[in-house]
């Protein structure tokens, strides 16, 4: 990347000599290098993109290797057109993150799969959200005028090639929180149901639904008073079924404590199970299966939709309960809301922000992969909030409003 005496960039192929002249040089299809000086930068880059076209023409997208048409693209394309900050993404991205994958490659020959598999990597080492979209962006980029310069037919960076899911997303998407009576009255209306324990045990923890479906006995220590994340469940058809997979990231394999209430939940679901392990004549004998903390009648996996049909028909039965006291009383009920399983986790968590739980502290319970994620949990308050923290505010200001009628006063008495 050349510079000029100021050490300012001026692209690739252009720098600025020490006699203030500026060196535009490239390499020819045969490997030979070429290097004119100028004394303005303008013909320089114009002498340059000339060359480039003659060269490009008698190039094809069988011929062009990635790491050539990205230097193509970049000097032509893009700089002294695009803003500098652009160039610079653009620049960032392709040095870290794609040329080291496919930079060697025919153009012509890569595939959406070589494109997924870039920004698969950057999920599992655990970069940003927001970085790997902008390497999304860029290999579209690269691609895009790849086609329209007719090099190759298609982009490769099509609609098969996603950012890699994160269960962080469901955080910043899940917003229904229950107040502080609605989790009461959930809690009464489930303890007498199947899933009543794994629902409790996530408004302690705020475990995910995966994470509360692939815990098993062994992840558990009660006398440390802990419990290790070391694994989700999952649910595919097209792949048979549940199956377990890793931790989303570095930061959701954790260690959880456990306070009182949880390490009693935990004990009270150790005893149903044995209890319908007792009665069921149909208990699986799957070793996959096997030390699942929470499980059906006969042992098989809880997934998401189970655990969410159960909590649907808790709502029900509270609406249907509200609806028949509004009747008795001729006045109109307030609806109960519906939410999912993930609702408990972002309860658990305001009612840990309304504790006064650090923000640190709360990111490394609930497995967040960037602190950012757990603050804009901070965002999220309740009614019961607002309306303690108005409450504060009343309170104050009529602090300031006796004090400034006790000043005045005092004026009076002195005038």
């Amino acid at each position: 990347m050349g510079k000029d005496l100021k050490g300012k960039e001026l692209g690739i192929g252009l720098t600025q000599r020490k006699d203030g002249r500026y060196s535009a040089k490239y390499t020819t299809n045969s490997g030979k290098r070429s290097e004119k000086y100028f004394e303005k930068l303008s013909d320089a880059r114009l002498w340059l993109n000339e060359r480039l076209y003659e060269k490009n023409m008698l190039l094809n997208g069988e011929d062009l290797s990635v790491d050539e048409w990205y230097n193509i693209w970049m000097s032509t394309n893009k700089e002294g057109i695009v803003s500098p900050s652009t160039v610079k993404n653009y620049k960032v991205r392709y040095k870290m993150n794609i040329k080291k994958n496919i930079g060697m490659k025919k153009l012509d020959s890569v595939k959406p799969i070589d494109c997924q598999y870039i920004l698969n990597k950057m999920d599992a080492e655990g970069y940003a959200r927001g970085t790997i979209q902008q390497t999304k962006i860029t290999l579209h980029a690269i691609f895009k005028d790849a086609v329209l310069n007719e090099y190759i037919i298609k982009n490769p960076v099509n609609e098969t090639v996603r950012i890699p899911y994160s269960e962080d997303e469901d955080d910043l998407n899940e917003k229904r929180v229950l107040t502080v009576n609605e989790q009461i009255e959930f809690s009464e209306y489930a303890n007498s149901r199947m899933y009543n324990n794994a629902y409790q045990l996530v408004l302690q923890t705020g475990l995910r639904v995966g994470e509360i479906g692939g815990l098993k006995w062994e992840d558990i220590d009660l006398v440390d008073k802990t419990l290790y994340v070391r694994r989700t469940l999952h649910e595919n058809k097209n792949r048979g079924g549940f199956y377990f997979g890793k931790p989303k990231s570095k930061s959701s394999k954790r260690t959880v404590p456990l306070n009182k209430e949880a390490l009693d939940i935990l004990r009270s679901q150790k005893s149903f199970q044995m209890k319908m392990k007792c009665k069921s004549s149909n208990w699986t004998e799957s070793d996959e299966w096997q030390n699942l903390v929470f499980t059906t009648i006969n042992g098989n996996p809880v997934g998401a939709s189970t655990f969410n049909t159960m909590i649907k028909r808790i709502v029900n039965n509270i609406n249907a309960d509200r609806e028949a006291v509004s009747k008795i009383n001729n006045t109109t009920y307030n609806r109960f809301e519906k939410f999912t399983m993930h609702s408990l986790r972002h309860t658990f968590a305001t009612r840990a922000i309304e504790s006064g739980i650090k923000p640190k502290v709360l990111q490394n319970i609930l497995g967040h992969s960037s602190i950012s994620i757990t603050m804009d949990l901070y965002v999220h308050v309740t009614d019961d909030e607002f309306k303690t923290e108005i409450e504060k505010l009343s309170s104050s200001l009529d602090i300031v409003k006796n004090n400034i009628v006790a000043i005045n006063k005092n004026v009076e008495n002195v005038s």
